[in-house]
């Protein structure tokens, strides 16, 4: 049992002095905290403090369905996720018992299951990590050298590292949205522009990262007798059933051609949705295929939700659930007094290999707190290839000024 320390705010207004008593947590307090719980972390949860993306769950479940690399339709890429039948969740790669695809929510709207099951593991693994190694630890590489350095976060409650960790897990997913628009040829065999902030992504990013933060909290706090795999396959459930899944996968695909340029257009002029964010006659291989993209990193998260929502069994003027980005300790203090991390970026997201020709315009090392200004400058150079507008919701079409944009034969 750990010692509690009552602590007291003192509010002065005009009329008095108003007396709020709180709990704080004192030196023994945080002492027990990394005691009893790195031991236990090491010991049950080992897996967890390696790499969470291990392996990448590569399934194919970008934006949209029936994708076609060419201009003939061969191998299209669908795939869709049955409600509630979403596998036995695995630490950092794919299982074979872990079903991952694109699944529509009446309050999430689109929700990328590899994003999200990523990013629960990744808060779990900082979560784990703060609380066995407080003063700092790398980061696997991606796209540059990533870095965390911790300061006092030892003198933090359990509830709070876990927020904490929640944050960094979605800069850390904030940032492969952002370096994902710099892998392409002729650096990187595969373009992945095609995938940088589309429509569910942050969302589904930060929902796995708030799901991570449950799994770490319920390990850390009931020990119970059950497998990783079985705590996160609980939790992922009951998130995604309060987000009123719909009911099969039809429905996720008729989600899907609601806002579908091509579908609208098959329709006379007077019942199109003019709220249209992607085009399945593009190619896959043009990242203009979508050419609406969710920047939005915080501080509030909310989903996009797509039009005639009734038609896809959910009710009328439904509300998406939006989320907090956490930001500060109970006690009001900013987690960046706590920790620092820091992005080194690769000059191959910037030059070619030989140096001789510059991709991109480049930036240097910063830190998260900045990751808005960097987004705003990837942002910029988004808008020359998708055009004005292609973070809002506006109903307005780009394609027209489009050049050499490619479409599939039907």
């Amino acid at each position: 049992m750990t010692r509690s320390t009552k602590c007291v705010i003192f509010l002065v207004t005009m009329a008095s002095v108003v007396v709020y008593p709180y709990r704080c947590w004192s030196a023994t307090d945080t002492q027990n905290l990394r005691e009893t719980n790195a031991p236990y972390i090491k010991s049950h949860f080992s897996e967890q403090l390696t790499d969470p993306e291990g392996k990448k769950r590569r399934n194919f479940s970008q934006f949209g369905y029936g994708l076609s690399f060419f201009t003939v339709p061969l191998f299209p890429i669908t795939d869709f996720i049955e409600p509630n039948d979403y596998g036995l969740h695995s630490f950092g790669k794919p299982d074979i018992k872990e079903k991952n695809g694109s699944l529509y929510t009446c309050r999430g709207g689109f929700i990328d299951f590899s994003h999200m099951r990523a990013a629960a593991d990744w808060a779990v693994f900082l979560t784990f990590k703060i609380i066995t190694e407080p003063t700092g630890f790398d980061l696997p590489h991606e796209g540059g050298d990533l870095r965390i350095d911790l300061r006092r976060a030892n003198t933090l409650s359990l509830d709070d590292i876990a927020a904490m960790a929640q944050k960094i897990a979605f800069e850390r997913l904030e940032w492969h949205e952002i370096a994902s628009w710099h892998y392409h040829q002729p650096n990187y065999t595969f373009n992945e522009q095609q995938s940088t902030f589309t429509p569910e992504d942050t969302y589904s990013n930060f929902l796995g990262t708030r799901i991570g933060r449950n799994i770490a909290l319920r390990i850390l706090t009931k020990r119970e007798n059950l497998s990783y795999s079985e705590i996160a396959s609980d939790e992922i459930q009951k998130m995604i059933t309060a987000l009123e899944p719909v009911r099969s996968k039809k429905e996720t695909k008729e989600a899907y051609d609601i806002v579908d340029r091509a579908k609208q257009m098959e329709l006379p002029a007077a019942e199109r949705n003019k709220d249209v964010w992607w085009d399945s006659k593009v190619i896959f291989r043009d990242e203009r295929y979508v050419f609406k993209r969710y920047i939005n990193m915080g501080p509030s998260v909310g989903p996009w939700l797509v039009p005639h929502e009734e038609r896809l069994g959910c009710l009328v003027n439904t509300k998406g659930q939006v989320w907090q980005v956490p930001a500060k300790t109970k006690s009001g203090i900013s987690f960046y007094r706590y920790y620092t991390f820091t992005i080194r970026p690769d000059s191959l997201l910037f030059y070619s290999k030989n140096g001789h020709k510059q991709l991109h315009p480049p930036f240097g090392t910063f830190a998260s707190r900045n990751m808005g200004h960097i987004r705003d400058f990837i942002a910029r150079e988004m808008q020359k290839q998708l055009t004005p507008g292609f973070s809002r919701r506006d109903k307005k079409d780009p394609e027209k000024y489009y050049k050499k944009l490619k479409k599939v034969i039907f």
